[in-house]
Parts: C-alpha cells; structure tokens; sequence
C-alpha cells in the first residue's frame, strides 16, 4: 500500500475512533447504540461476534474473543462508504475492540521482503523522508477549505522484532482544526509473510494507545497467524522477492527503488510530491461517521450510502 493510502485511512480512522469513544462515553438514550459496533450493525454492517476465527485474506487468521467484533472481507465495501472513505483493495478486515480500539487489516502480496536492512532503520532519517512537503501541500487542502495535516515525530520508532518477524512504528498527528495543538497516535505494524506483508494498523485514543499497544502486541502474538504455507520461515528458493526492505515498508512501497539504494534525496522528492493526496481522507472520514449516527439517533443529516449490490 501506498503511504499516501496508509496515511489518508490511519489519520481518518483517529477521528471515528473519537467519535465512537465520545459516543460510547455518554449515556445512550432508549434505541440509542451502546457501542461504535452497535452502530454500524444498525447501519447494515453486519459483524463477525466472538469467540470466533476469522480468515484474513486467504492467507492468515485470527481468533477473535468474547466482546470483540469483526468486519468481514464481504462487509468491508459498505463499512468503507459509511465512513467514506477510499479502499486500495487489498483490505482484508477490520477488527473492533470492546475497548475501543480497532485494528485493520490489509494484505499486500509483494513477495518475501528481506530483513536484511533490519540494523539500517535510521528514526531521523526516515522522519525527515515521512514529513517533507508538508508544508507546501498542506496549501492546497486549505484552498479545498480542508484541515492542515503535519506528522509531530514519532511516538514510537521504527523496530524490527527477528523472532516475530514483524516491524512496527507509531507516529504523532495533528491537525489545524486546534492550530496543532492535540495529538492523535497511529501505529502500524507490517507482519512478514512468505508471500507478501499483512499490515495492521491501530487506531485508538492517544491517552490509552501504550495500554492498548500492549494489548494488540499480545493479542497478534498468540491469535493471529499465517496459514500453513505462508509463515515467513517456511520460504524457499524460487519464491518471489519483494524489490524492497523494511525501511522502504515504513515509507511506502512505491519509494523502494529510492530507499533500496539510499537515495534519500530521491525519496524526498517523492513524499513531497504526493503529499497532496496522503490526507485528502480526514474531513470526510470524520463527517461519514458522525452521519452514522445521526441516522441511527434520529438527528438531522443524511442518510448513510446505500449497501453496495
């Protein structure tokens, strides 16, 4: 997946996950949804309850407990355009947390990835690659009447565990809508495969994300696996090769070529270019939500898309 893609949908998804916690912390009126899961469920999701094992794709699973929800690969059209908002179509799932938190999945089959750059993840560098053109292209939104968007530095950086085979980091946003001034958490985490990388990314308050980043590092450590055939251990000669390594991952695919050979300067260029479309997403993602539940509560606004035939 495109970074521009990752970042429009993970800072997006940091304002439902506020909506939802809002919702959740006032006292629902008679027939009024408990819950985000509840809401969307009114709405025509429907959800995947557990316990449970979901498939991701046709490569992993995972078990779902008690308490948590689950948007299916068939219900994901419709759960995308509630919240409108795009898809690269290598979505696989999104998992509900009865915390709050809420997990989604992807797969990108690009092949086994190298980790062999696994000592290289330069935090600096790779922020200064993540954050150029900000500035420049942050006009364009407000030409658009939109929020400026800037990533504040990483909340956790880049880190690269051998014995999972996973790579995961967490940035800071903000938004102008303050003048910059709160900070949201989004973190994603690339979990090698033989055949390519599943992402996941969380979104939650920032205030619980180190309570919640504890609970999804245990729950991906025991619940979810690839399936027999596609663990990364189980390579063999002659599989395909993705063109890139970890760093490129943290950045995009589409910057491999640059990153592979350390043209920074390159990689540079091309994060300023296509800032343009990284957050284009935020506004709308936030105003699909709040349709939600106007509809479900009875309060004015628009109904929300039809269910896709």
């Amino acid at each position: 997946m495109l970074l521009r893609r990752l970042f429009a949908l993970i800072s997006g998804l940091a304002v439902l996950a506020a909506v939802a916690q809002e919702k959740t912390e006032t006292p629902p009126a008679p027939g009024e949804p408990k819950s985000f899961a509840e809401a969307i469920q009114q709405a025509g999701v429907k959800l995947v309850t557990g316990p449970a094992t979901v498939p991701l794709g046709h490569v992993a699973e995972m078990k779902i407990g008690a308490g948590f929800h689950f948007v299916g690969a068939d219900q994901l059209e419709l759960f995308y355009n509630l919240t409108q908002n795009s898809r690269s179509g290598n979505e696989v799932g999104v998992l509900l947390s009865p915390e709050n938190w809420m997990l989604f999945f992807a797969y990108d089959d690009i092949g086994y990835v190298k980790d062999e750059d696994k000592d290289e993840l330069k935090p600096d560098k790779l922020m200064e690659a993540m954050t150029a053109g900000q500035d420049d292209d942050n006009r364009a939104r407000q030409e658009r009447g939109w929020d400026a968007m800037k990533v504040a530095g990483w909340a956790t950086p880049p880190h690269y565990d051998e014995k999972t085979n996973n790579l995961k980091w967490a940035i800071n946003l903000t938004s102008s809508r303050d003048n910059f001034q709160e900070v949201w958490i989004n973190e994603s985490i690339r979990l090698l495969g033989r055949g390519g990388v599943m992402s996941a990314t969380l979104v939650t308050d920032p205030a619980q994300f180190k309570e919640h980043e504890l609970a999804v590092d245990r729950l991906l450590a025991t619940d979810f696996t690839y399936v027999a055939g596609e663990k990364y251990a189980e390579f063999k000669s002659g599989d395909k090769i993705a063109e890139y390594g970890l760093a490129a991952l943290v950045l995009g695919g589409a910057g491999a070529v640059a990153m592979k050979t350390g043209l920074l300067a390159g990689l540079l260029s091309f994060v300023g270019k296509m800032w343009k479309a990284v957050v284009f997403a935020v506004v709308a993602l936030g105003a699909g939500i709040a349709k939600i539940w106007n509809k479900i509560t009875g309060a004015k606004g628009g109904p929300p898309p039809e269910q896709p035939s």
